[in-house]
C-alpha cells in the first residue's frame, strides 16, 4: 500500500510542478486569422511572456479545428519570402515572444471545416506543461 501512496503523490507532485511551470508563461494579444471557406491552412498569434527566471520551449500545440499545429518563422532568402518549419521556440526566462504576421507564428494546418468566432488551443511546452488558450477569429479584412 505505501509504494502505491508514494506513487500517487510523485504523480501529484509532478502535475504541481507542470502547472507552475505553464503559469509562469502569459499569453497576451492572441487571435486565430480568418479566412474564407474552403481554405485549408490558417495561423495563430499571440504574445509568449515568461515570468519564470528559466528559459521555457514552446514545442507545438493542438487544436480541435485543426488536424496538427505548428511552429514556423517567415524568413526572407534572396528576396523569396517563405515558411520554414521549427521545432521549438525558447521563451527566455524573463522574456517575451512575439508571433505576428510576417515572423513567428503558430501554423493551424488542414482546418475541419469554417472557423467558429473563438478557437480553443493547447499550447505545449518543453518542459511536459500544456496551457489551454481561447483566441478569436479576426478575420484578415480586420487586421
Amino acid at each position: 500500500m505505501s509504494r502505491h501512496v508514494f506513487a500517487i503523490l510523485a504523480l501529484i507532485a509532478s502535475c504541481v510542478a507542470c502547472t507552475a511551470d505553464s503559469a509562469a508563461v502569459r499569453v497576451t494579444d492572441g487571435y486565430v486569422r480568418g479566412l474564407p471557406p474552403g481554405v485549408a491552412n490558417t495561423a495563430a498569434y499571440m504574445t509568449l511572456q515568461n515570468t519564470s527566471d528559466k528559459t521555457i520551449s514552446l514545442v507545438g500545440g493542438s487544436t480541435d479545428v485543426a488536424d496538427h499545429v505548428s511552429i514556423h518563422a517567415t524568413v526572407n532568402t534572396d528576396g523569396m519570402m517563405s515558411m520554414e518549419h521549427r521545432m521549438s521556440l525558447a521563451i527566455p526566462a524573463g522574456g517575451e515572444v512575439v508571433l505576428k504576421t510576417g515572423g513567428l507564428h503558430l501554423m493551424l494546418m488542414g482546418l475541419k471545416g469554417p472557423l467558429p468566432e473563438r478557437v480553443a488551443m493547447t499550447l505545449a511546452f518543453s518542459n511536459g506543461a500544456s496551457m489551454e488558450v481561447m483566441l478569436p477569429v479576426i478575420s484578415i479584412l480586420d487586421e
